[in-house]
């Protein structure tokens, strides 16, 4: 095999970046093989990699074929050949481009008799030495892995036009980083798969290489590719539609049921009528409440007669009159309501479907459309939308690619990706993209995807379309519900654009996600760990004005101090390890961090308890949730008596402040069962201004009250070291 590289390498000065610097050029050494040993700096820095890093590798067949492993040739400062057999060749062009970073052309061709199989172009070339990220393991939908030094691989999710998108960072010294991505832009004579390019004899892959360089955690490089530079798909990002107040609203959303017309839950044909009630009340019993319902009456009836999609709307039981009353119905419980669009409709009654589809918006008060095939919509779809109401959402049923984000503001994780991984790199793009993961009674527990879902910051689509109700789905429910409570009291932690994924863990195979903001910093954990988890897991500050909670568990964390350096502790339940590489994989838990906010004091029988911030206090006997009740405070000094609260219940308090819907703090108490609770009371008698025969005035003051306890059988308060009692004088 026989590889010629040409190579293009410009680069320039980058002003206004968060994380991109001043890279302005690179320098390949020919010592062995194909090179980087120098970078330049803007400044005319020469800055020397600790030693020469490969410029790439690549995967053909079953050969993994690095550019540092190869003979070469130079023609000149921007032209080399690089040989390894005599069945492949590649070349290299200088190109200027406008962009950030240094731009390379790698074009490899084949020059064989046989067809050949490329894949896996990494930056800096394949190796356990640095970070990476390729497609590895058995063929799958989403098969891309983050590869780190010492840790195992870690499933990733990328856009949907980067299938095949190398990355790599690889340290240039103790300061900076350098990071690539490698996108395969074009194919002559061959066939583009998911994963691989096939080429024909004669045919030809174009791979765009670009190079920058950062500073800062490993996690910065991933930030400055796909959040500053969009992956190279966007020259500029146009924010318009995301600075939309009335479009605002989608992105603190996270529970969306999609059902069929006919589906019983919706309208139940034996018994006659709509049960829209009963089906908002289950949800609002389980997990607060759906944010967001679909109707879908057209797949799979659309086509068996001349009626189109718009006409199946309107021949629903009672018309669109009806279905605008239960939209009504929907929207003033919560509820948002959504229609779908299938542009696949062409072949039954013809209307102009942007004029079909504002008027059953009209028709019905919609507050979103379904674009059903659809990866992203059109500002021709919104402008129809906008001319009827304003605030109408477009969602997509597949993952809006980079170029198509600006455009659309909300779309999903198809269940075509069954077993998604973990990690779903789209979240990084744009933080404020609202993102549903596709969830389907009809395939199995939920568990995982549920799991996953929170993992990343999003929420979940249920598609109800198939038949069926398994005895599982209640309890499945009942999971999300502990899980979506946490999103929605947080959500505004869950849009940071600052959010870091995956930050160091002691233990592998459990993953934290950061998110910080103002006034807050959430960890969520995913746990891959089927004996469970429970001890210190990432390194963190501690400081006297701050605390950390488990709101999974709503218990209080304490420091834990490793070889001088402060590290969090998390908690993960266990799970039977049969389960494993199924939906019923996975754990997670939440660690927050949060300012001391909420003043609390609990003494014999009383709780105190204030903030000088916040709209509410919230008090829990027990743990938060939607099958619990909290009592709810104003934001001042409060005392109460837990007894005539809360009668004989002992174990967990939960005390929440909250702000404008989001959760500010938390502190959490738990009185022993059996500890002594102070149940007479106090009444007084009447003030007199005489002494009434008989009696005598014993006068008031201070008494130190002890008792020495001879028994523990029973739970006696315990005041061996002796409390003061002021005693008024009395009669």
């Amino acid at each position: 095999m026989k590889i010629f590289l040409y190579i293009n390498i410009l680069l320039f000065l980058v002003s206004g970046s968060i994380f991109a610097q001043d890279l302005q050029s690179i320098q390949l050494s020919e010592e062995k093989g194909l090179r980087i040993s120098h970078v330049l700096t803007a400044k005319y820095d020469i800055l020397k990699l600790s030693k020469p890093l490969a410029l790439f590798s690549f995967q053909s067949e079953n050969r993994l074929l690095f550019s540092d492993e190869a003979d070469i040739k130079k023609f000149n400062d921007h032209h080399f050949a690089l040989e390894w057999d005599k069945e492949i060749h590649a070349e290299i062009e200088i190109v200027k481009h406008s962009r950030p970073g240094a731009l390379l052309y790698l074009t490899i061709r084949n020059v064989g008799q046989d067809t050949i199989v490329l894949n896996n172009v990494v930056p800096f070339g394949q190796k356990d030495d640095h970070i990476y990220i390729t497609g590895s393991g058995p063929w799958s939908l989403a098969r891309t892995k983050l590869f780190r030094p010492g840790k195992g691989p870690l499933g990733v999710i990328l856009p949907d036009n980067a299938w095949e998108m190398g990355y790599a960072s690889y340290p240039v010294d103790e300061n900076w980083t350098l990071a690539a991505i490698a996108r395969r832009k074009e194919i002559n004579q061959g066939k583009k798969r998911r994963y691989d390019t096939h080429l024909y004899p004669g045919g030809e892959v174009t791979y765009h290489i670009y190079i920058d360089r950062f500073q800062g955690s490993w996690q910065n490089g991933l930030k400055m590719m796909f959040q500053e530079r969009y992956l190279y798909d966007l020259d500029t990002f146009d924010n318009s539609m995301f600075k939309r107040e009335d479009l605002k609203w989608i992105r603190h959303k996270y529970t969306m049921a999609l059902q069929f017309g006919w589906d019983h839950e919706f309208y139940d044909a034996q018994k006659g009528g709509y049960r829209v009630t009963e089906y908002l009340d289950m949800g609002k019993r389980l997990f607060g409440g759906w944010d967001v319902f679909g109707l879908w009456p057209t797949w799979p009836t659309l086509g068996i007669d001349q009626r189109n999609q718009w006409d199946l709307y309107k021949d629903l039981p009672g018309g669109l009159e009806q279905i605008k009353q239960i939209s009504g119905k929907m929207q003033s419980e919560g509820t948002k309501f959504f229609i779908a669009y299938n542009p696949w409709d062409k072949s039954t009654r013809q209307v102009d479907p942007y004029k079909g589809m504002a008027d059953l918006i009209r028709n019905t008060n919609a507050n979103g459309v379904i674009l059903d095939t659809r990866g992203s919509s059109s500002y021709e779809l919104q402008k129809a939308a906008d001319n009827v109401k304003t605030g109408v959402v477009m969602y997509s049923e597949g993952m809006a690619v980079p170029k198509d984000m600006p455009g659309i503001v909300s779309g999903r994780v198809h269940d075509a990706i069954f077993l998604p991984p973990p990690l779903n790199l789209n979240k990084l793009i744009k933080p404020d993209f609202t993102i549903f993961r596709v969830c389907q009674l009809s395939q199995g527990r939920l568990h995982r995807e549920f799991a996953i879902s929170f993992f990343n910051g999003y929420g979940i689509e249920m598609n109800i379309f198939a038949p069926g109700r398994p005895d599982w789905m209640e309890e499945e429910y009942l999971y999300w519900g502990k899980l979506v409570e946490i999103l929605r009291e947080n959500s505004v932690a869950f849009l940071s654009r600052n959010w870091t994924p995956i930050v160091p863990t002691i233990k592998d195979s459990i993953w934290v996600n950061k998110w910080p903001v103002q006034n807050k910093i959430l960890y969520t954990v995913y746990s891959l760990l089927a004996e469970g988890f429970n001890g210190p897991l990432f390194e963190a500050s501690f400081s006297a004005d701050s605390h950390y909670v488990s709101l999974y568990h709503h218990e209080e964390i304490h420091p834990d101090t490793i070889n001088g350096k402060t590290y969090v502790s998390a908690k993960t339940n266990s799970f039977d390890k049969s389960w494993l590489g199924t939906r019923r994989e996975g754990n997670v838990d939440c660690i927050a961090q949060f300012p001391n906010l909420l003043q609390v004091k609990l003494k014999d029988d009383s709780l105190f308890f204030g903030a000088s911030a916040g709209k509410k206090i919230l008090l829990w006997a027990g743990e938060p949730s939607y099958q619990n009740k909290a009592l709810e405070f104003l934001v001042r000094e409060n005392r109460v008596k837990l007894r005539d609260l809360f009668d004989r219940y002992q174990g967990k308090y939960v005390l929440q402040l909250m702000g404008d819907n989001e959760l500010l703090d938390e502190r959490v108490l738990f009185v022993k069962p059996g500890s002594p609770q102070l149940i007479s009371r106090v009444i007084r008698t009447k003030t007199i201004s005489e002494k009434p025969g008989g009696m005598v005035k014993v006068n008031g003051g201070k008494y130190i009250f002890k008792v020495h306890k001879k028994e523990s059988f029973i739970s006696y308060p315990d005041y061996s070291a002796g409390k003061e009692v002021k005693v008024k004088s009395f009669y």
